[in-house]
């Protein structure tokens, strides 16, 4: 961690058998896209749990070199329970979370978010990102926009520097989740009406697949976030959120979502159903 009067971005990254699944050049990438970063006071925190592909070497090598300033080495539940560790631990003021096969393309990305954060009083900030396909052979812009947060992830949490302070008001990730938990904290954040700003350029690349690529438990959990965030106590059953997940609506749910007061997910909704 750099000596400085700037605030510092603590950047958590969870990581697991990089070199196994194929993602190790990304890694490196992503290392030196935090590392090159013109906003200097920045903290890095791994967190590892317990690699046995020789990831450890690739970790230790960096902590070597002081581009990792807390390696915390050992068993955990699973991706979240990682990011969890990371936040828990962290004395920045803000937080980003990146993944081991996320890099930044913009080295001043983190100045510009803070500089938002701090003039314009919002508590996030976040970007687009573009996304590359395992074979190499597609890639894809994933833009942020918050109209669709009742319905699907809004924005990249790669991308998002947020207030630590966010996270007691909201709570850290579900650990209960597999691959849903960042999505339920950006609606329960959205719903409680915490602001951001959407700077619309691309300023991450992601390699593609990984857990998410899993449709048959994406669609199941992304269904169990819209029920426990705003489904469950506007009427809606577990089944009518799945389908709005996969846009299956029939004038019957369309009906229920009409009668839905809470004007954020109504609008969200009827944004859905405007462009279905």
């Amino acid at each position: 961690m750099k000596k400085s009067k700037l605030k510092v971005v603590s950047v958590i990254t969870p990581c697991l058998n990089i070199i196994s699944a194929g993602r190790e050049e990304y890694f490196h990438k992503m290392m030196h896209g935090v590392h090159e970063q013109s906003y200097r006071n920045l903290e890095h925190i791994v967190v590892d749990g317990c690699s046995t592909d020789g990831t450890l070497a690739i970790l230790f090598r960096y902590q070597g070199m002081g581009w990792i300033d807390n390696l915390i080495v050992g068993k955990d539940s699973g991706i979240y329970s990682a990011m969890n560790k990371g936040i828990r631990l962290a004395h920045g003021r803000y937080i980003n979370i990146m993944n081991t096969d996320d890099y930044l393309t913009k080295p001043d990305y983190f100045s510009q978010c803070v500089s938002l954060i701090e003039t314009q009083g919002i508590n996030f900030v976040h970007a687009d990102r573009l996304i590359h396909s395992p074979d190499g052979l597609d890639s894809y812009v994933k833009k942020g926009n918050e109209r669709t947060m009742a319905f699907r992830m809004p924005f990249r949490h790669q991308t998002m520097v947020i207030k630590k302070s966010i996270f007691d008001l909201i709570g850290n990730f579900d650990e209960t989740y597999k691959i849903a938990a960042d999505y339920k904290f950006v609606l329960k954040m959205l719903l409680a009406g915490v602001r951001g700003q959407y700077i619309p350029q691309t300023v991450l690349i992601s390699l593609g697949g990984g857990a998410s690529a899993n449709r048959e438990q994406c669609v199941k959990e992304v269904g169990r976030v819209l029920y426990e965030c705003y489904g469950k106590e506007n009427g809606l059953t577990f089944t009518d959120c799945r389908n709005i997940y996969t846009r299956r609506l029939s004038k019957s749910l369309i009906f229920k979502i009409s009668t839905i007061t809470d004007q954020k997910i109504k609008n969200s909704l009827q944004y859905l159903i405007n462009n279905q």
